[in-house]
């Protein structure tokens, strides 16, 4: 009878103890892994070279109409966020138009985000005004490097902008519209992170007509004092009152225990704001820095559901980086080893993405939003709004394109033609054009171009 071997299984328990610490520590084990796929993807490849040349899905002129078509939304953008601008802001200074990097920050009222950085550098901004708009709307304060908010910034960092709920926001003059000859005046800050609403109303100039307010969404304006301190001018668009308190009954009177104000835009839908030059007025519209595109190829992945392709690079691939074939957006890429990498394309991601929505008809401005996929079928998305509930609705048709989502994901690529879901109205139906086969593509480097 065979002796049972007591060996204790060193390798077994190795390789499990790799794999745990693989997976409680995905940072120090990302490298290995795209390594190993890298290496992986080299197969496919070579097998791939032997299927002849990719040749693009869609006909030049159809690539070239979607690409102007993207140049026109920015255009509308540019036309909105700047001319919409106060006449006095826009006749004493110059504008110069920043894509939103990132947004984020920690301990912002109403636990909403409090942070944006910019696509230029301190240094690019030095003689700037101390706050940014976007359109008639007060966005946020220019932070200067070692400031508050920016202490351990130095000035060749990505300028940062501090929104009206951030912890170190200064408290702000602003107006309550109640009618339309009849404005409350009142003191602004920061709301807590538990608040219902980012931004606080603290101070009334007259607080018994403030305790019987039970109407919400009122506009709320920024107001100039002089001797204030404050650098922000009036008659800028801060947000819309929410109001916390108890309803009025058969019985009793309204009673507003808080009024608080949630600021327009949407933080976490931003693409561009604009920051002005002091002293330059006049001055031609500064636009955004400009994203660097190189080229590679795409081929379908096999077994593998669809919308999934491996793209093969000259160079490492940014992580994020959007994809445009024939001048659409085809997804974004994660790298992998060896100039490869793993595409995803549009209609299988699940992570919310910044876009731009330009309803159909002449001067309509774009819409802003933070979307995320819900389902797709065939060519076909639907696409489900984030954000407040209280939004307006969203138009009815019109043409879908990315907004600022990162450094390698610029605002303006073509997805598709979208149309508001009769079902739900927070939900977008989006006609995707076919993103099967191989075809040569172009990738976001994030580069500025000279």
């Amino acid at each position: 009878m065979a002796k049972k071997s007591s060996a204790f299984p060193v390798g077994l328990y190795g390789a499990l103890l790799v794999a745990l610490c693989a997976l409680t520590l995905p940072a120090v084990f990302q490298p290995v892994e795209r390594a190993l796929l890298g290496a992986v993807a080299r197969v496919s490849r070579a097998a791939a070279g032997l299927a002849g040349e990719p040749v693009g899905a869609a006909p030049a002129a159809v690539g070239a109409e979607r690409v102007a078509r993207s140049s026109d939304v920015l255009r509308r953008v540019a036309a909105h966020h700047v001319g919409g601008a106060p006449a006095e802001l826009a006749l004493r200074h110059g504008p110069v138009r920043c894509r939103v990097f990132g947004v984020g920050g920690r301990g912002g009222g109403g636990g909403a985000p409090c942070e944006l950085r910019l696509d230029r550098t301190y240094a690019e901004l030095g003689d700037s005004l101390p706050f940014v708009t976007q359109g008639d709307c007060f966005v946020g304060y220019l932070a200067q490097p070692g400031g508050p908010g920016a202490a351990d910034d130095v000035p060749g960092d990505l300028a940062r902008v501090l929104l009206p709920n951030h912890p170190l926001a200064a408290p702000m003059h602003a107006e309550v519209e109640v009618g339309p000859d009849a404005r409350l005046r009142v003191v602004v800050r920061p709301a807590a992170a538990a608040d219902p609403a980012p931004v606080r109303v603290d101070l009334w100039d007259d607080p018994y007509a403030a305790a019987r307010m039970e109407r919400a969404l009122l506009p709320v304006w920024t107001r100039a004092v002089v001797g204030s301190g404050s650098h922000v001018p009036g008659g800028l668009r801060l947000g819309t009152t929410r109001i916390w308190g108890y309803a009025r009954t058969d019985d009793d009177e309204a009673l507003t225990l808080g009024v608080f104000v949630v600021p327009e835009p949407s933080a976490p839908s931003l693409s561009h704001v604009v920051a002005w030059r002091r002293d330059v007025a006049g001055a031609p519209v500064e636009p955004p820095v400009a994203a660097a595109f190189a080229t590679a190829t795409v081929r379908e992945m096999p077994g593998m559901a669809a919308g999934r392709f491996l793209l093969v690079a000259d160079g490492e691939v940014a992580d994020g980086a959007a994809v445009a074939r024939d001048g659409a957006l085809l997804g974004v890429v994660r790298p992998l080893a060896f100039g490869s990498g793993l595409v995803t394309g549009f209609a299988a991601t699940r992570l919310p993405w910044v876009l731009l929505l330009a309803p159909d008809g002449v001067g309509v401005p774009p819409v802003e939003l933070r979307a995320v996929v819900v389902r797709a079928v065939g060519e076909r998305v639907w696409l489900r709004r984030l954000g407040d509930v209280m939004a307006a609705p969203l138009p009815a048709v019109g043409e879908l394109f990315t907004g600022s989502n990162g450094a390698h994901c610029p605002a303006g690529l073509w997805i598709g033609r979208c149309e508001a879901d009769s079902q739900d109205l927070n939900q977008l139906i989006v006609a995707l054009p076919p993103l099967q086969g191989a075809a040569t593509v172009r990738w976001c480097t994030g580069e500025r171009r000279p």
